[in-house]
Order: C-alpha cells, then structure tokens, then sequence
C-alpha cells in the first residue's frame, strides 16, 4: 500500500483498506515517508514500513502562483514517478506481493503484478482552458490504464461527490466506481457545543489558514477544538480561553469527537468531504488557494447544499459558522464499504 504524499487525505484514506486485508489474514505492507507515513503508523505499529520518497509538492503563499509553480516541478514529478517505479520492480523481487495497491502514485505498475491505483480524478481543472484540460485528461488516462485496475472512490452516478472529475470524456478501461471511503465511525456520545477545525494540506498554506482561524476565532464564544494535521510535531500550541489544540488524533478518538461537533471547519479535500458525508456532518469548506480541484468541490456541494464555502481570501468566519449551520438540503444514501467486495474479487485465492 503506498499514499500520495500529497496532503494527509490520501493516507487517511488507505487505513480502512488497510483494516479489511489485515481482517483477510493478509501480509500487508506500506510505502512513504513522512507524516504520510507517520499517520497510518499510528494506526498500524506492527506493519512492515518502507522507506519511498514521495513527490514532495510545494505550494506558493500567493494562491495565483499554485498553477505556475506545479508547472515548474513537473520535470521533478516526472522523475519521482520514474524512480518510483523502478522501486516497485526492485522491491518485487525480494517481496513478491500479490497485490499493489497505489492512492495516487503513478509509477506504482508493472506487467508482472496485479496494480491497483486509487484516484477520483480523471478529468483535471487548470484554469488553462480546455485544449489544455483535454490534454491533461488524455495524459491522465494513459498513466491509469499502465494499471491493472483503477479504483474511484466515488459514484458513477449523476449525484457523485466528485462531478466532472471523475467521469472522463473517453473513461480508462480499467475504472471502476467503488463508492466512498472514509477512515472514521460514527460514534454516538453526550451532545456537545464545540466547533472542530480539522486542518490538513502542505504548507505554507495550511499554517495560513490556521493564522487566520486562529485570529477570526479567539474573540468567539464557541468552545473551539484545531486539530492540526501534524503526526510528527511534538510541540503543540498554547491554548486559549476558547480553543483547544491537538497536533493529530487517530482514527478511534477523532471519531466521536467529530461526531459530537456541531460544526466541521475544513479544507476541502476529497478525503475530508468523505469523512463529513459518513459522519454526516455541517461544514465550511475552505479550499486551498488555487486549487482548482478543491476549488470545483467546494463550489458544487455548496450549490447542492450540503456544505458551505468560503475562499480563504475572504474568509469571515461568524459569517460562515452561521450559513453552514443552516444549510438543511438532503444527501444521498452512500455505501461506504463497497471497497471491501472490489478487495475480495483482487485478492488470489488461498489454498
């Protein structure tokens, strides 16, 4: 198993497949560096880790400069998906795995294994326009197809989460919807008050965010838990009259806490909308600046009135926490757990 290190979501992501093999009496290993890494060790201490370089995305401060700047490590990308694969055909020799499974790693296949790579996008949004759009796409459904199966955790229904993203104009023959997946439970508890910002995402950006909420929110009223998205930081931030801080919380006591919250504040990453919609959750949704993909998320489940946005540049908060609150529309009834059946069809027989 090997997530993206590309923000905390991918890896969260991965702890409820990782739950069911381990359930299927499967040797299970995990690839990464990092907090990547760090949150699913959490979770899993007894696992065998591997060290793998991720990909390493730097974000600007200014969200205008997000397109230009990934432009410009594209050659850098284009060498860690190389060396990345030629790590699996090293590594394939020694550890003979049955089964590979990427969150959005791309040079994770070979013609020898069977691959599995989980993403929810086939379509990209650059704000480049759509000559640029479709080339993406096309590149995109060339690296898919180099897999045996791709996995979208979403629907392929008109009311998906991910819209347009992922529903390409010519699909990969490899795709198949599994329904959404989330790492967390709803756990019942005392009826409680409190705000949760749950934040996440490289930096600068997700320390700018924190800034802002922070100076938005300590003349509140509201009892304020930040979660902060940080596995390996051991220093955790001063409290206020109002606010909490914790650097991360597992999958078992992050549950009941966000189930009890009245309100979710957050980016707006796939991950996260998945664990809102199985929680059932109100939220802000707050993408990174120039993000498109979280930008289009946000803005299409706003319109559908499930969750409220704002962009960070013109962030009120009081504003915000009052229009998410109210926001009433109804949400499909997901399955969350068709990935264990898509498992189950993967996995070899055992004699």
């Amino acid at each position: 198993m090997a997530p993206l290190d590309w923000g905390l979501g991918h890896a969260s992501r991965c702890i409820p497949i990782i739950t069911y093999l381990i359930e299927l009496n499967c040797r299970v290993s995990v690839a990464g560096e990092g907090q990547t890494i760090e949150l699913i060790k959490k979770e899993f201490p007894n696992l065998e880790y591997l060290e793998l370089k991720g990909y390493r995305i730097r974000y600007p401060k200014k969200g205008k400069l997000f397109i230009p700047k990934i432009i410009a490590q594209i050659p850098s990308l284009i060498g860690r998906i190389s060396g990345e694969h030629r790590w699996l055909i090293n590594n394939q020799k020694e550890k003979d795995w049955d089964l590979v499974i990427s969150d959005n790693r791309y040079g994770l296949h070979a013609n020898a294994i069977t691959t599995i790579l989980i993403t929810h996008q086939q379509q990209i949004i650059t704000d480049l326009g759509k000559c640029i759009d479709r080339l993406a796409a096309k590149i995109l459904r060339y690296q898919i197809e180099k897999f045996s199966h791709c996995w979208i955790p979403d629907l392929s229904e008109e009311n998906s989460i991910s819209g347009k993203l992922s529903k390409a104009d010519i699909p990969p023959r490899n795709t198949r919807y599994i329904g959404p997946v989330s790492r967390l439970d709803f756990k019942p508890s005392e009826t409680s008050q409190h705000l949760l910002v749950l934040l996440s995402g490289p930096e600068p950006q997700r320390s700018i965010l924190e800034q802002l909420l922070i100076e938005q929110l300590h003349q509140s009223n509201e009892e304020i838990l930040f979660v902060r998205g940080l596995p390996l930081e051991k220093t955790n931030l001063t409290p206020t009259r109002n606010i909490k801080f914790i650097n991360y919380l597992d999958k078992e006591a992050l549950s009941p806490i966000m189930t009890a919250a009245k309100l979710v504040i957050c980016r707006s990453g796939y991950s996260s909308i998945m664990d809102l919609l199985k929680l059932k959750k109100k939220a802000l949704l707050i993408p990174t600046p120039g993000q498109t993909e979280q930008r289009y998320l946000a803005s299409r489940l706003n319109k559908f009135g499930w969750f409220y946005m704002q962009q960070q540049y013109e962030l009120d908060v009081s504003e915000g926490i009052s229009k998410a609150l109210h926001m009433n529309s109804a949400r499909p009834v997901f399955n969350f757990e068709g990935y264990k059946q898509a498992l189950r069809e993967m996995l070899p027989e055992k004699p």
